[in-house]
């Protein structure tokens, strides 16, 4: 929010992810699937994304970069993880 100096584009990533997590959870709720594919390298990489940016941000990062580099890192993994196939169907 600091770098944009603007309060819309917060506002609207923050709006398109609570809108997305409602969808897949009544998407999740009315369908009830029997079982859904997880990757678990992924998912296992997504818990390191999360730390990084809390920390980032406890730290108040000196330049834009400490927030854009990791971004582009995780759409280059998830791109490395759609072309190596380590999914697993998980039972609900």
């Amino acid at each position: 929010m600091a770098y944009t100096k603007s309060m819309l584009l917060p506002v609207i990533c923050g709006s398109l992810a609570l809108l997305f997590f409602i969808g897949y959870s009544l998407w999740l709720w009315i369908r009830k699937p029997k079982s859904i594919i997880i990757n678990n390298w992924l998912s296992d990489l997504n818990g390191s994304f999360t730390i990084y940016f809390l920390i980032i941000n406890a730290m108040d990062a000196p330049n834009q970069w400490w927030y854009i580099t990791p971004i582009v890192f995780s759409v280059v993994l998830l791109f490395i993880s759609l072309v190596n196939n380590q999914d697993e169907k998980f039972d609900i």
